[in-house]
């Protein structure tokens, strides 16, 4: 995407890759196929009218955080990208939990011990494949590759790198304690840099890769949920970004590290120089809604296709009739297990309450309602320990929903915000990208100039009472039957 020092969309291309799955919990994907596609874009890119390669005063890149690629000293990639997806390190989580324990790894990363984070991923290549770990120059995350085929250099940035649960976050640097724990050498790691601070420059080859103009300034990138924070004015204490997509991810702003005692919310480092954000992952959300769209949205599927709309609007108007609380329905959105705050891999999705008076329409509401219960919990969970929010700023797919919004706000009691850009995370980037070529004096200066806040939703007193008695019943649900271990698919 090209943007404006407003904000503004000047141009934007699109192309998927695809994901790979040697096994059924494996995921992997090619890396050189993300280099070629950035290569196919930005050429399209750069066709559009007023847009041209010395028109482009610097870039940056945002990226899906966790995955890792070794590449060789050539630049080469050794084997397939590693997705944050990927399950295949349970074991290597158990090994680490024997070596440090959950604890000081939180201390120190301010992440938990799981599948999803980098170390893991390089543990098992390194137990698995290691002719591939004694050749790897550099392990690089996304990011880190883009950046490295734009430019020449290894870097990463903080936010990227306080995902690989190597990082000391509190100090900006590697961690010699998990390194040591874990034997990776620190040479085969990038060096860190803070997000929109300069890079490096686009070389010959890449320009002629992807048309970018020879030299063009290159800053520090960042993670996509710390980019979508940025993205949509996430800059303060008090301002919290909830993107709903696949999952939920619900970060607050922090000035400084903020740890839970009991390791539910995780904390990493912000793209904000100095910033560091609180996170709150929740693994099916708008999952949930597809699920059933895909298994019992047949008629609201048919009557979309009549209309010339997404299904999605259709079930959006349909849970809009129902009133607020789903005249008891009330539903779990854990059907790829709970992650924070109850980081269950056991958990299962459940509608509860049901009575034979009780329509699709009601399920639909109440997987909009059983969400907004779980982001309150988490939103509870942060204030416990020293976040307090006075708005929600939203990104991500469900925010088109007027009606889920307004669902929110009256759940969690306090206004949600969408902004005019939707891709909050392009926008993100484009932001670093401004404040590394010193378009702005501040991170803070730039987010205000280019963020464009629409309207705030703001909570409905007439639905107070309802959704705290269905909050209450939510939460009581869970606890009842957390423990249940269902069999495994």
């Amino acid at each position: 995407m090209v943007f404006d020092t407003e904000g503004a969309v000047l141009a934007r291309a699109y192309k998927e890759f695809e994901s790979s799955y040697p096994k059924p919990s494996w995921v992997e994907q090619n890396a050189q196929t993300w280099w070629d596609t950035a290569c196919v874009t930005t050429k399209q890119c750069l066709k559009n009218p007023g847009v041209s390669a010395e028109s482009i005063c610097g870039l940056s890149v945002t990226n899906q955080r966790e995955t890792v690629v070794p590449i060789d000293d050539a630049g080469n990639p050794l084997r397939s990208a590693i997705v944050w997806q990927d399950r295949r390190t349970v074991p290597q989580c158990n090994w680490i939990r024997n070596v440090m324990s959950p604890a000081d790894v939180y201390s120190i990363t301010g992440l938990t011990i799981d599948p999803y984070f980098t170390a893991p991923k390089i543990l098992w290549i390194k137990e698995n494949e290691p002719e591939v770990f004694r050749k790897a120059w550099k392990f690089l995350l996304v990011h880190d590759f883009m950046v490295f085929k734009l430019t020449g250099k290894t870097i990463t940035d903080h936010s990227n790198a306080s995902r690989t649960m190597l990082f000391d976050i509190k100090n900006a640097g590697w961690s010699e304690k998990m390194l040591n724990a874990f034997d990776i050498p620190r040479e085969k790691l990038p060096d860190p840099l803070q997000s929109g601070t300069p890079a490096g420059e686009v070389t010959a080859k890449a320009a002629n890769d992807c048309g970018l103009k020879e030299g063009t300034p290159v800053v520090a990138g960042g993670g996509d949920q710390q980019c979508a924070a940025l993205g949509v004015g996430v800059v303060r204490e008090g301002s919290i970004k909830s993107t709903t997509g696949t999952g939920t991810f619900l970060l607050a702003y922090s000035d400084t590290p903020r740890f839970d005692s009991r390791i539910r919310v995780l904390c990493s480092r912000h793209v904000v120089p100095g910033a560091f954000v609180v996170e709150a992952s929740m693994f099916t959300t708008g999952s949930a809604l597809r699920w059933f769209r895909d298994n019992l949205g047949a008629e609201e599927c048919n009557l979309a296709k009549e209309r010339g709309v997404d299904p999605y609007e259709v079930m959006s108007e349909g849970a809009g009739a129902i009133p607020a609380g789903s005249e008891g329905v009330i539903h779990l959105p854990h059907f790829a297990g709970a992650g924070a705050p109850y980081w269950n891999p056991h958990a299962r999705g459940v509608f509860a309450g049901l009575a034979l008076g009780h329509t699709r329409k009601h399920l639909m509401r109440s997987i909009l309602e059983g969400v907004s219960y779980e982001i309150r919990t988490n939103l509870e969970i942060m204030n416990d320990i020293g976040i307090p929010a006075s708005e929600v700023r939203v990104t991500g797919g469900a925010a088109r929903s007027q009606v889920w919004m307004q669902i929110q706000a009256d759940v969690l009691g306090m206004p949600v915000i969408r902004t005019e850009m939707e891709e909050a995370t392009a926008l993100g980037a484009a932001i670093l990208a401004c404040k590394g070529v010193g378009l702005f004096d501040s991170m803070v200066a730039a987010a205000d100039s280019m963020v464009k806040p629409l309207d705030p939703l703001k909570p409905q007193e007439t639905n107070r009472n309802v959704y705290a008695e269905g909050f209450a019943r939510f939460k009581q649900l869970y606890a009842s039957i957390s423990n249940i271990e269902w069999p495994s698919h």
